[in-house]
């Protein structure tokens, strides 16, 4: 279905991902921008991702869901929330969208309906979205695809646009680092001692638990560079990730600076473009790391890795992965953990070793 510009002066964008998710999305943003550049295009996303979409030049209002909660990836309904949530609701449906759109995989029947139910809500004429395993019903324009990908993560927002009639006439993924932010991150690196020409491993333990590599192995792969390396390896992480750097301080045998939970979403960016490598989980970081060309070593678990692969966007990222019988998942939790298990800390040194030598 083909929706005219006319038909479409409010359109409402959904994406309620993490940051890798968003920042994948962003050539099917902007194709969509060029589809109807007189519609007001508005981007509803988790809050942490809001300082990061305020930067992009084709979204003309950035509207933050603060009812998202990481276990049920939807609603954080508590009953003192309801009136709150249904006068965000009200808001959302005044504004008269014609078009809204859902830029995420359908990964439930659970979260079909919560997500059916919010489109109920907002009442845009059109809706737009994936077609998960036959899960879209409340669609007009639906993107089929499968529970488990067969092709990669931005390929299914740009399917949508061109559903929607628009060109795609290229797939960079702009991620502009402020001299502000860079300023900011020479100071903080200035602060722990660290000159502008020394080599800097970024190391990123956390992210979603069913995610993380076990700390020991980091630490490991920490002390094998160290021995090789003339390095300074820094930690990063969110403010709900302090606690991993306390535990891996405690098992290597070098020094280790602490920046979790000392940047922004921004000032990571800045952070990571000026690492010679990152070393790094599943998680939002890595899609940062890879969008920058930052020497990249990617510890890949339960993920969908034909979806989010980092090399689909990096000639620098090397990936460890071996496929188990049960992965990919969805799972938050895990406790069999075999898909990281089976990733030894000499494999992740090694990658980490033979990426430097490349692009030294």
């Amino acid at each position: 279905m083909k929706i005219i510009q006319a038909e479409a002066k409010r359109i409402l964008i959904i994406n309620l991902g993490g940051i890798g998710d968003l920042l994948l999305s962003v050539p099917a943003l902007r194709a969509l921008k060029r589809l109807y550049q007189q519609a007001h295009i508005s981007f509803l996303v988790v809050p942490r991702a809001v300082e990061l979409v305020k930067e992009f030049d084709f979204i003309d209002e950035v509207i933050p869901f603060n009812f998202y909660n990481e276990r049920s990836k939807f609603f954080n309904i508590k009953p003192e929330s309801l009136k709150t949530l249904y006068i965000f609701l009200m808001d959302l449906k005044k504004k008269r969208f014609d078009m809204a759109l859902n830029m995420r995989t359908l990964v439930s029947w659970g979260s079909t309906m919560k997500m059916a139910l919010f489109f109920c809500f907002v009442g845009a004429r059109y809706r737009v979205g994936r077609d998960t395993q036959g899960r879209g019903f409340f669609f007009d324009v639906k993107i089929r695809e499968t529970d488990i990908g067969q092709k990669h993560e931005m390929e299914y927002d740009l399917d949508m646009v061109k559903a929607l009639g628009g060109d795609i006439s290229d797939r960079n993924i702009d991620l502009k680092i402020q001299d502000a932010d860079m300023i900011k991150v020479n100071c903080l690196l200035e602060d722990k001692r660290i000159g502008r020409e020394e080599i800097i491993i970024g190391i990123n333990p956390g992210g979603m638990h069913s995610h993380r590599w076990f700390l020991k192995n980091f630490a490991e792969v920490i002390d094998a560079l160290a021995g090789k390396v003339k390095c300074k390896f820094v930690i990063t992480g969110g403010a709900w990730e302090t606690d991993l750097f306390r535990s891996l301080e405690e098992m290597v045998n070098v020094e280790i600076i602490d920046l979790t939970n000392r940047t922004t979403i921004k000032e990571l960016t800045a952070l990571i473009k000026r690492c010679n490598l990152y070393i790094t989980n599943d998680t939002g970081p890595m899609h940062i790391a890879a969008i920058l060309k930052t020497p990249l070593v990617a510890i890949f678990g339960p993920g969908d890795i034909v979806r989010f692969d980092p090399r689909n966007i990096s000639d620098k990222a090397m990936v460890l992965h071996k496929k188990v019988e049960c992965s990919p998942c969805n799972r938050v939790e895990c406790d069999s953990m075999k898909c990281l298990e089976v990733i030894s800390p000499d494999e992740v040194a090694e990658a980490a070793l033979r990426l430097m030598h490349q692009n030294c």
